[in-house]
């Protein structure tokens, strides 16, 4: 692992969940490490939503939503419908139920992209509530400045998941081209009015009638090149607005005072 200058300035703001990024510094960061926490995933409890990497839909899909959102149809799994609210989440810990996404997992590690196709920098969130300063349980390095086990096993994570990540990029660009993409919404009913259920979400999704219409050959270079599979499943994950909503109901019915 390449250090980066100890005086780079810090990235601040760059990706959902980090708070204040740092590149991974052996001798600044020489004493840092993590130590266990009682609420490991405060950190996800103010995220509705995640990026996600194709790679996971299959597994993903049997949690949440996957959809697609924004100019650059980034994917994500949704796991609330408002900023603020994180619905697999409560005091700090995740539904053990449910898959936990690979974007959730390399917290509270990243990777920041360089110029000139330089590798990328390794970097940490020094503002996560289970990074320390000293007398680290897990620390980044040992005493000889070389990362230890478990930051070598982050550092792994992360370059996985950049590779993940590019081969979603291209996932993506491959449905644009074939024009599948389409705007949807999720709807629920108004008691005041029940002609007109109100719009709580929209989103892009991949359009099962395009989908239909493709030729045989390019369905079938679809099946080979996996591309087939990752559709299926965020076809299927749409079947999962149905436990977002529940947990919702769910979550306003707790909130409300009793005999209300």
């Amino acid at each position: 692992m390449a250090d980066a200058a100890t005086n780079e300035p810090r990235l601040t703001g760059q990706v959902p969940l980090y708070k204040t990024v740092e590149p991974l510094n052996r001798q600044k960061h020489a004493k840092y490490g993590v130590n266990a926490v009682s609420s490991p995933f405060t950190f996800l409890k103010e995220w509705h939503f995640v990026p996600a990497i194709a790679a996971e839909f299959p597994v993903a899909c049997g949690s949440y939503p996957i959809v697609f959102l924004g100019e650059n149809k980034m994917p994500v799994v949704v796991m609330g419908l408002r900023a603020g609210s994180n619905l697999f989440v409560t005091d700090g810990q995740f539904d053990h139920d449910h898959y936990i996404p690979a974007y959730v997992r390399r917290y509270p590690f990243v990777s920041a992209a360089n110029p000139d196709g330089q590798p990328s920098t390794i970097c940490i969130d020094v503002g996560a509530e289970f990074v320390v300063t000293e007398n680290a349980e897990r620390p980044f390095f040992d005493e000889n400045g070389e990362p230890t086990e478990y930051t070598q096993s982050a550092i792994d994570f992360v370059s996985a998941f950049e590779r993940d990540a590019k081969a979603t990029e291209a996932f993506v660009e491959r449905v644009t081209a074939l024009d599948l993409f389409e705007k949807k919404d999720i709807r629920v009913g108004n008691p005041n009015d029940p002609d007109n259920p109100v719009k709580v979400a929209d989103y892009f999704g991949i359009s099962q009638e395009k989908l239909t219409a493709l030729s045989d050959d390019k369905i079938l270079e679809m099946h080979k090149n996996g591309d087939l599979g990752v559709i299926t499943a965020h076809l299927i994950s749409l079947q999962r607005w149905e436990r977002v909503m529940r947990r919702v109901a769910e979550d306003v019915q707790a909130s409300q005072p009793a005999g209300a």
